[in-house]
């Protein structure tokens, strides 16, 4: 016990020193305030900022938080929409999402790409130096864009050489945090020594606080004997969240450590993810009690092929007991500032005969995190790289042809479809995948007379062609307008099949930006200062298939 002491103790510490090292600005002129922070259990990956609330409005001004250059800006109606980095001399490099409107050179070099390109979306690399930024600079304003479902910040600090997210609550921003993890329940599963779930081999418990602290009922689990195997064990997983000062916000846990018995036997502290490694958020949590019941259960052990660089170095979590024993169990939750909660508990395990399985499945139709597995037939060949699935899992052989696994089973690294094309190879064809709910649509190309994608998602498939384009109608005007005194015109855009690829308005033959808004399908056309007379309108969508529909009017704006 005096080694975690000494060990927590070390990364607040760490924490302090960190903090007096920088001195950022502020990336917005209001109060700081959390409702999302780093490391946030999200699905399919790990949240890899902050988000700043900007009290439901657009339209802050954005700072720069120390000198340097822009080099990226990315315009999109997905993911981040429009956003901005910057790189810093001290090695950083630091991320403003879903911004709504950009200022001064960063603006002006979006609107002639845009032109040149003759596309709203666009990604720009300015070369180093070309666009300066001082430290508080203003380059752009909050917003809601991209895949963003409220007006906010999201704000990160990327390590420049690597591109590795860190915890921007590691370098002294002005954020009040008083507040304790709190600790809401636990799991604990029989494991293979490679970290593996046994199937239905599992226990829950709620975890309640109390006059005295945190306590599960009877402060005791029941283990069966038959949980335990000869190689391998238990392992605990807890679901905590964290809340800080300001807002009544869910927030995720940062760190944490398991001590059986007065030993540490594994820690966790998120300051850093890769991006290449935050699908495995997948094997980090309970997956299944995240997916159905947003539960967000820590794991305190992990798989072999887990290589998220936010464990200490302890071990792989694997409790190793008998049965008849009594373990002592504590948990200890902390956050960035140390305030901290913990719980204790005893792991009773149960006279009797450990189970004869070492290994989850004797059937060799199964797909293994460590394995690559094909499957051919006439009509379909199905590729699964390693580490296509955090465990091993069975596949069932019948039906590969047209289903894999569910669509509730998480996919880590993607693999691959193919589907005999009967027709002709006219780039009319793409892959549905029923992933319980909205279908996903994969784009193909064509190999021979194969169509082949690859696929982040399990479930049904099947090869589907796309002979009708997208449909487009006039939001904030009719069809049977002749003359125009708004600022702005809108309409919705939306496709039945693949999904829209491109947009682009003619106006007498001419081009002009039209902004696409993915939330609400949504394309919006800014009419400028002085645009008058009667002209034409044309709108030409394009779907991932190459079908056509075009919009066209004659109207007058006054």
């Amino acid at each position: 016990m005096k080694n975690l002491l000494i060990s927590l103790s070390f990364a607040v510490i760490s924490v302090s020193n960190l903090n007096a090292q920088t001195n950022y600005h502020s990336p917005l002129g209001i109060p700081l305030v959390l409702s999302s922070n780093f490391g946030e259990l999200r699905p399919n990956h790990f949240h890899m900022g902050v988000d700043f609330k900007t009290n439901l409005k657009t339209g802050y001004r954005l700072y720069a938080i120390e000198e340097g250059f822009v080099s990226r800006i990315k315009v999109s109606p997905y993911g981040y929409g429009k956003v901005v980095y910057i790189d810093h001399p001290n090695g950083m490099t630091s991320v403003y999402a879903h911004i709504s409107e950009f200022k001064g050179a960063v603006d002006s070099i979006v609107k002639l790409t845009q032109e040149k390109e003759q596309n709203f979306e666009v990604e720009i690399f300015p070369k180093k130096d070309e666009i300066k930024v001082e430290r508080g600079e203003v380059f752009a304003l909050s917003g809601n864009s991209g895949s963003s479902t409220a007006p906010h910040l999201h704000f990160e600090i990327r390590e420049t050489i690597t591109e590795h997210a860190l915890n921007p609550l590691m370098f002294g921003f002005d954020i009040a945090d008083n507040k304790e993890p709190e600790l809401r329940g636990v799991k604990l599963y029989s494991i293979t020594k490679n970290g593996y779930r046994f199937p239905g081999k599992e226990l829950t418990k709620l975890i309640v606080k109390g006059k005295y602290g945190y306590y599960i009922g009877g402060d005791a689990i029941e283990v069966p004997a038959n949980y335990l195997t000869q190689s391998g064990g238990l392992g605990l997983a807890f679901d905590v969240i964290d809340r800080l000062d300001g807002a009544s916000n869910q927030c995720g846990l940062y760190g944490s450590y398991l001590i059986i018995d007065g030993d540490t036997l594994f820690s966790q502290a998120i300051d850093r993810i890769p991006f290449e490694s935050t699908r495995y958020v997948n094997c980090h949590k309970d997956y299944e009690a995240y997916n159905s019941l947003r539960r967000k259960y820590h794991k305190s052990f992990k798989t072999t092929e887990n290589d998220l660089p936010i464990y200490g170095s302890y071990g792989n979590g694997l409790i190793n007991a008998k049965p008849g024993q009594e373990l002592n169990v504590e948990y200890i939750a902390f956050d960035v500032k140390g305030n901290q909660s913990s719980i204790k508990f005893t792991l009773k395990i149960a006279a009797g005969e450990m189970s004869n399985e070492d290994v989850l499945f004797t059937t060799k139709n199964q797909l293994h995190p460590q394995e690559e597995y094909t499957y051919s037939s006439e009509s379909a060949q199905l590729e699964f790289p390693k580490k296509s699935v955090y465990e091993p899992i069975e596949l069932n052989w019948a039906k590969l042809d047209y289903s894999i696994l569910s669509p509730s089973t998480p996919v880590n690294v993607p693999f691959t479809i193919k589907c005999k094309v009967k027709g002709e190879l006219d780039g009319k064809h793409y892959f549905e995948v029923a992933t319980g709910g909205s279908n996903r649509a994969l784009e193909i190309k064509y190999e021979d007379n194969w169509a082949v994608a690859e696929s982040k998602y399990y479930g049904p498939y099947s090869l589907k062609r796309d002979e009708t384009g997208p449909t487009v109608y006039p939001v904030n005007f009719t069809n049977s307008t002749t003359f125009i005194s708004k600022s702005t015109l809108v309409w919705k855009i939306t496709d039945r099949g693949i999904g829209i690829k491109d947009y682009d308005l003619f106006i007498d033959d001419q081009w002009h930006l039209l902004e696409y808004e993915s939330k609400g399908d949504y394309i919006t056309f800014s009419i400028p200062a002085n645009f008058s007379g009667t002209k034409n309108i044309r709108i030409i969508a394009t779907d991932a298939c190459g079908n056509d529909t075009k919009w066209e009017k004659e109207v007058t704006f006054k």
